[in-house]
């Protein structure tokens, strides 16, 4: 497992997606800064889907807001925040997590500077994947490899907490567009589910890995009960009945998970 190392100029934007939950963002924000202790960050930009203005909780926290004032779909917000960024490294996550353990952006850092091949390192707990397994568990249990196909969608890929390189996000080209690269036969890339889907068999294609650090992970989701739908979260094709699984891997039926309408 590499070492960590913190040394060197700010290469990293922290970027978190936001739409209306600002308790959570607040909690969020809070955990981050508290157990955060990688010296590079450059920025921590919250882009808020919606017409709301977050400004008033990123200020308290040493944040920058960037406001879509309207609902444009979270592809299309990440897009945006994306856009902004002007450092190698991304820390992307949402606004509804909560950490618990320090020194993860290092470390991460360092895997992604050694392994070209890895995507992106994920920090939950490895009981907490909503059932996505491992294929590789090191002696340690200091770190693992996600495994590919699990239910025959994921390979890795999320907007889970995780440190990840613009230039992986710029070769693809974007969330919210349809990229040249990517097929998308009959489907909305603005609906969130069925990009990560997408970008996440993208990625698996280049021969891209997703790591995930140790076993009792750096941080936690608080947000279960609170998902805000957009229109465009429309079924997946291939999944026509909304009493199937969630492929999201959650375990819950379509209907109560991802397809709530």
């Amino acid at each position: 497992m590499p070492q960590d190392s913190d040394g060197g100029p700010p290469d990293t934007t922290v970027v978190i997606t936001s739409c209306g939950r600002y308790d959570l963002l607040a909690r969020t924000l809070d955990s981050f800064r508290q157990f955060n202790t990688d010296k590079r960050v450059a920025r921590i930009l919250v882009v808020e889907d919606g017409d709301g203005d977050p400004s008033a909780t990123c200020r308290q926290y040493g944040a920058e807001a960037i406001c879509a004032g309207q609902r444009i779909g979270q592809m299309a917000a990440i897009d945006l925040a994306y856009s902004q960024v002007q450092t190698p490294y991304i820390f992307h996550l949402e606004d509804d997590w909560e950490f618990y353990r320090s020194g993860f952006i290092e470390r991460s850092r360092r895997i992604l500077e050694t392994d070209p091949s890895t995507l992106l390192v994920m920090l939950r707990a490895w009981n907490d994947t909503a059932g996505h397994p491992l294929m590789f568990k090191s002696d340690d249990r200091t770190f693992g490899v996600m495994a590919f196909n699990f239910n025959n969608i994921w390979h890795g890929f999320s907007f889970n907490p995780g440190l990840r390189r613009l230039a992986d996000y710029k070769l693809l080209g974007s969330y919210s567009k349809q990229p040249v690269t990517v097929a998308m036969v009959h489907r909305k890339p603005s609906a969130g589910l069925q990009m990560e889907a997408e970008a996440s068999r993208f990625y698996y294609l280049r021969g891209f890995r997703a790591v995930i650090l140790d076993e009792t992970g750096h941080v936690r989701h608080i947000g279960e009960g609170r998902h805000v739908s957009h229109p465009d979260d429309v079924l997946f094709a291939g999944h026509s009945s909304r009493n199937a699984l969630c492929p999201c891997g959650s375990g819950k039926r379509f209907k109560h998970c991802h397809g709530r309408l």
